[in-house]
């Protein structure tokens, strides 16, 4: 029986570009283009409010809906800083279940993968982020906050036996205040890790 495995701390971190933050040319010229878009987010934010103690996130951690663009679907790659061309991903079936684990290996650099879609939340909520997890080397499992392109993550060691592990993420305190957070999967250097049933739920 898989085993839930507490993981260790670590400290908020700014990062590079990944999808929202402003700063960079590249950035620049999307925003421009993603103004109304962002816009209308905000606005169906305000009127759906922030979300719930004991809401689940919306998320497609059973990768059961194959890849497309060499990416499982609503997950991506935080490219350029945080992701290693030398990367394969893949699907595996699990031996004895009708599950399939996404499998990630780095060769020389870290990497993260996002989920897309993003949640409106107060300075303050809780998020419960698991996943069962088998392979080599360490990882990470957390959120993005924005704004400001942070990520606030706890680390865990993989091992040839799936477990289950559990990061709880407190949204910590910003200026301008942290209004949403992604799900973010992180593989280090030279790890090759499989993820499968991965979930996130707003605990309180």
């Amino acid at each position: 029986m898989a085993q839930i495995t507490p993981i260790t701390s670590n400290p908020m971190k700014i990062l590079a570009c990944c999808g929202r933050c402003t700063t960079g040319s590249k950035a620049k010229d999307m925003n421009k283009k993603k103004m109304q878009i962002l816009i209308l987010i905000a606005t169906l934010f305000s009127m759906n409010g922030f979300l719930s103690a004991g809401e689940n996130l919306d998320i497609e951690g059973s990768f059961d809906s194959g890849l497309k663009y060499g990416f499982p679907k609503g997950w991506g790659p935080n490219k350029p800083a945080w992701w290693d061309d030398a990367a394969t991903i893949a699907l595996n079936p699990i031996v004895g279940t009708e599950k399939q684990a996404l499998q990630v290996k780095s060769q020389t650099k870290a990497i993260h993968l996002y989920y897309y879609k993003g949640w409106p939340v107060e300075t303050g909520d809780t998020c419960l982020v698991r996943a069962m997890v088998k392979g080599t080397g360490t990882g990470q499992l957390g959120v993005y906050t924005y704004p400001g392109c942070a990520i606030s993550a706890k680390t865990f060691q993989a091992t040839e036996e799936w477990t289950e592990f559990a990061a709880e993420v407190i949204v910590p305190k910003g200026n301008p205040a942290i209004d949403e957070i992604r799900v973010v999967l992180v593989i280090s250097p030279g790890a090759s890790i499989e993820f499968s049933d991965v979930t996130a739920e707003i605990v309180k």
